[in-house]
């Protein structure tokens, strides 16, 4: 049985994505970035909810959401 992959946060600018995959690759959590090329070309595409996208296993998904929420906790 295949294990399902699913987005877990759309990005505006690849700089963000690349940082949330770094937070979740050293708690452990296998993640890819997806759309990324057309996304920086077409900006206009985040809009279409077609932009930058981290995905991760379906599996990991509340547990990449605690991660990041508390990495970014302090964020403004």
């Amino acid at each position: 049985m295949e294990e399902k992959i699913v987005k877990l946060k759309n990005y505006e600018r690849m700089e963000e994505a690349m940082l949330d995959q770094s937070v979740l690759s050293k708690n452990n959590i296998s993640n890819s970035i997806s759309n990324s090329t057309s996304a920086e070309i077409l900006p206009m595409l985040y809009d279409l909810n077609e932009g930058i996208a981290l995905m991760v296993f379906e599996k990991d998904l509340d547990n990449a959401w605690e991660v990041l929420k508390e990495y970014h906790q302090y964020d403004e």
